[in-house]
């Protein structure tokens, strides 16, 4: 299994559109629709094409949003997009574009790094098979080995923010309006903040787990203070359910014969793949009820979850949302 592209993406998708509670059934073409849009976002530079290309997934996720948006308005549930449609202020309720930009921007900052977060998680683990074999003894330890990940290889790298006014670091002036590029990355790996940070350790005692995913970490992962990301609870719920339920089920796991790790990214950065041979434990799986291909969601109710893999044995759903879901 190559668990970015095999599980990790679709995996992403599909629990952030059932928060929205958007049909899973359409996750492939909502993807595509975020790559555009994630490529828009991320990169320094776009030719012609390619920005045409980002603006029209953007247009493309819109069409499909509004008539969800307006429905949502008629029928509330008790999804993300029935909350933004119902909310407001001093009484004037958000409009179709407001409640769009706010569900664009929810599926891009949920998805992007969640897949790549997984990713890393276990490639630590793999590479460090003491630790791996630590959590799989003690799954306490889980939220620590999330945290640790989170500040040895943040999945966001750098965050750009404008100069309101001059202002002075280290001898050099940033004039007022230039871009500044905070690199989250580097700052992870500062000595002054934390001891022998290029390694990567469960165990160390200058991260503060219990905070790891607070306004109050130690780590910049998640940015800091009033820059804080408002999903960190929500990415901790997702990535500490999904990770509890793999690791067991993947006995033995290693890297493929042959595979090479690589990473791509600059704004966000992850693995390409990450290819694995694991011995199945199958008694720990769930019996699971597929769903018929007629399967559509009833009036603000998300559909079932398509099955993640199709090329041979049962079907693995995630049972990770309920969870999520509750503790969001």
């Amino acid at each position: 299994m190559d668990l970015v592209n095999d599980f990790g993406k679709p995996f992403a998708v599909y629990v952030t559109l059932d928060v929205l509670g958007l049909d899973k059934q359409d996750w492939r073409q909502v993807s595509a629709w975020l790559n555009g849009v994630g490529e828009f976002i991320t990169s320094m530079g776009l030719t012609p094409e390619r920005c045409r290309h980002c603006l029209d997934c953007a247009e493309q996720l819109e069409a499909y949003l509004v008539p969800v948006i307006e429905q949502r308005r008629r029928h509330p549930g008790e999804d993300l997009i029935s909350k933004l449609c119902t909310a407001g202020s001093d009484g004037i309720a958000m409009s179709n574009r407001d409640v769009t930009a706010l569900v664009i921007n929810v599926l891009v900052a949920a998805v992007e790094p969640a897949d790549k977060t997984l990713g890393l998680l276990f490639k630590h683990l793999i590479d460090h098979p003491e630790q791996l074999a630590q959590v799989r003894q003690d799954p306490a330890l889980l939220p620590a080995a999330i945290a640790e990940t989170l500040r040895y290889t943040p999945p966001v790298q750098l965050i750009p923010r404008q100069a309101e006014k001059d202002a002075g670091f280290a001898g050099t002036v940033v004039p007022a309006g230039a871009t500044v590029f905070c690199m989250i990355g580097a700052a992870n790996r500062d000595p002054a903040a934390f001891s022998a940070p290029d390694t990567f350790d469960i165990h160390r005692q200058d991260l503060g787990t219990d905070r790891s995913f607070t306004a109050a970490a130690q780590h910049l992962a998640f940015g800091t203070g009033l820059h804080q990301c408002v999903g960190a609870a929500f990415a901790r719920a997702e990535i500490e359910t999904v990770a509890a339920l793999l690791l067991p089920l993947l006995d033995q796991v290693r890297y493929s014969p042959g595979f090479r790790y690589r990473e791509a990214g600059l704004y966000t950065r992850g693995p390409v793949s990450l290819p694995l041979d694991f011995t199945p434990v199958h008694e720990s799986a769930p019996a699971v009820v597929e769903p018929g291909p007629s399967s559509r969601p009833l009036p603000g109710r998300p559909a079932p979850y398509p099955p993640l893999f199709q090329e041979s044995g049962p079907a693995v759903h995630p049972t990770i949302t309920p969870t999520g879901r509750e503790q969001r």
